[in-house]
């Protein structure tokens, strides 16, 4: 499984932007964002900008992109907010996008999606979930095919431990919009809720397999992922396809990212591709280099070589991120932060960010975070877990017999740890 340049992007926006972000119960939120667009002779041939608005409570409520035309720029603003959506604005510079918002008991309700200058694309999503708070299905409608009715379902199970998340997508074809199951993917996760396996499955619209990958995933000590083997069914059977690698320093920062696909010939891994990740001794620049093999050696990879500016999302700073692919095309985003970072928790509908509160408690914690898929992780002093829980959005957390005295606390999103810090029980 080859890590395409816009998967990279994400990846590395993930490590530069959220690890800066984990401290104690605060989040610093952009309230606007420029991008540009750079020739090989340095000079600017586009900007755009976009201004993010918030409720009282700090929950993203509505942004605009306008003008932008940046493939990279556009997926940034779907990674940092959460937002799901296929659509990319490559052809059409411009056109302009708005997202609404609406929050019931915390959660994520709804999300509206507008489009001007002439490209009439309205989009839809909305969120219902279970008793236990877990997300159990999302609809979607996508308004330019005809529709007034939903196109899209997302149907999820959890099975009785929890540690098994199914997720069924039913697609309304044809002019009835008749029901049927295009995607199935099923996640095991260990008693930490750490992915173990995903098996992925698509059906074309007679409902025959067209395509099928299962996904392993080993960690490291830490916690941090270690390994990540794909297989693809061959007469079938289960074959070893692509791997990935990771190399991590003594700070748990990833160092390298090795990528290989397996050799029948000789029944062994062949790593081809290598990403290594750098940050400077003053922790302003982060760049990133791309390498493949040829013959025995190891050669620059110029079309996807690429250098992130950033510095830490604190109050009065912003952070800068330059790409560039081949000294061609670049392209440059820059977050502007709010003067005071946003501090949650003080309302039972926060979910604007990660936190843990009332701190210090008693025999109850609410956990919130602004995504879906979440995962909180509570240890005493000694490093002992005391528990583990899946959640999206917020959660209610009961520590009756935790004995009183301090535990820290790690919420993360996927392979990404999002936030940590300290509680106190009294």
């Amino acid at each position: 499984m080859k890590k395409t340049f816009l998967s990279i992007v994400i990846a590395v926006m993930a490590i530069g932007v959220g690890h800066a972000q984990i401290r104690e119960g605060v989040l610093a939120q952009p309230t606007h964002i420029v991008g540009k667009r750079i020739n090989a002779d340095g000079e600017v041939t586009s900007t755009s900008e976009a201004d993010f608005t918030y409720n009282g409570d700090g929950r993203p409520q509505t942004f605009t992109i306008p003008d932008y035309g940046i493939q990279t720029f556009y997926t940034f603003i779907d990674e940092y907010l959460n937002k799901e959506s296929t659509w990319h604005n490559n052809g059409h510079p411009q056109l302009n996008e708005e997202l609404s918002y609406t929050y019931e008991e915390g959660k994520v309700k709804t999300i509206s999606i507008t489009w001007s200058h002439g490209y009439d694309f309205p989009q839809y999503w909305e969120y219902n979930y279970g008793e236990d708070g877990r997300l159990a299905r999302k609809d979607y409608m996508l308004g330019f095919l005809g529709f007034d009715d939903f196109s899209h379902h997302y149907l999820y199970d959890y099975g009785n431990d929890g540690r098994t998340k199914t997720e069924n997508l039913w697609i309304g074809t044809g002019p009835v919009q008749e029901w049927v199951l295009r995607e199935r993917t099923v996640c095991q996760y260990d008693e930490e809720y750490r992915l173990l396996t995903k098996h992925f499955e698509e059906y074309n619209v007679e409902g025959e397999l067209t395509d099928a990958g299962l996904f392993s995933y080993t960690y490291t000590p830490g916690g941090n992922l270690d390994t990540e083997v794909k297989q693809v069914l061959s007469d079938g059977q289960w074959v070893n396809s692509h791997i990935m690698n990771y190399v991590y320093g003594d700070d748990g920062q990833v160092l390298e990212q090795q990528d290989g696909s397996w050799s029948a010939e000789t029944g062994e891994w062949v790593i081809d591709h290598r990403v290594v990740f750098e940050l400077s001794e003053d922790g302003s620049t982060y760049t990133v280099s791309f390498y493949k093999k040829s013959g025995e050696e190891w050669v620059w990879d110029v079309f996807n070589n690429q250098t992130i500016l950033f510095g830490p999302a604190l109050k009065n700073q912003q952070r800068t991120m330059r790409f560039l692919m081949g000294k061609v095309n670049q392209f440059e985003i820059t977050l502007v932060y709010t003067d005071e970072p946003v501090y949650m928790g003080t309302s039972d509908n926060s979910v604007a960010q990660c936190s843990i509160y009332p701190n210090p408690g008693s025999d109850n914690a609410k956990v919130a975070a602004p995504v879906e898929d979440a995962v909180v992780r509570f240890y005493n002093l000694q490093g002992q877990l005391m528990l583990a829980r899946p959640f999206d959005f917020n959660t209610e957390i009961s520590t009756e017999s935790w004995p009183s005295g301090m535990y820290l606390w790690e919420i993360w999103h996927g392979n990404n740890k999002e936030a940590g810090g300290k509680w106190v029980k009294k």
